[in-house]
């Protein structure tokens, strides 16, 4: 067991790990909120806009409190983390609206295609911008 704690300890210490645990957990969060909207016949934009907040949102807590362990209490860090997010939302709905509407891929796949885009963007955004004061 103790070589077990010291393990995980050790990938918990590695900022990127809990960011890609924390990018896994908003995966759910994010495009499941998308999948079900989608399975409820929300046009496909609508969908994505509303994953995209409720996925912003949960990013937002869990990056913060896990991934950078940050106690930042002034409003410049969320407003760095939604600009972040912002040019996500920019760039993940160009290559969306490529994938569906102009290469004609089903939507569940681009949904899927799109999040390779927006988690390089995130990754680097948050860690060079949004935390980039956390050690």
């Amino acid at each position: 067991m103790n070589k077990f704690r010291k393990f995980t300890n050790k990938q918990f210490s590695n900022r990127f790990i809990r960011f890609l645990i924390v990018g896994v957990l908003n995966t759910i969060v994010g495009y499941g909120t998308f999948a079900i909207g989608i399975y409820c016949n929300l046009y496909y934009y609508t969908a994505y806009i509303l994953s995209y907040i409720i996925g912003v949102i949960n990013s937002y807590i869990l990056n913060k409190k896990f991934t950078f362990k940050s106690n930042d209490k002034s409003l410049k860090e969320p407003l760095r983390f939604l600009t972040v997010y912002l040019f996500s939302f920019i760039i993940g709905s160009i290559a969306i609206y490529i994938l569906i509407d102009l290469m004609g891929t089903n939507a569940y796949i681009a949904g899927l295609i799109n999040l390779i885009f927006t988690t390089l963007i995130s990754w680097f955004g948050h860690n060079k911008f949004s935390f980039k004061n956390i050690k």
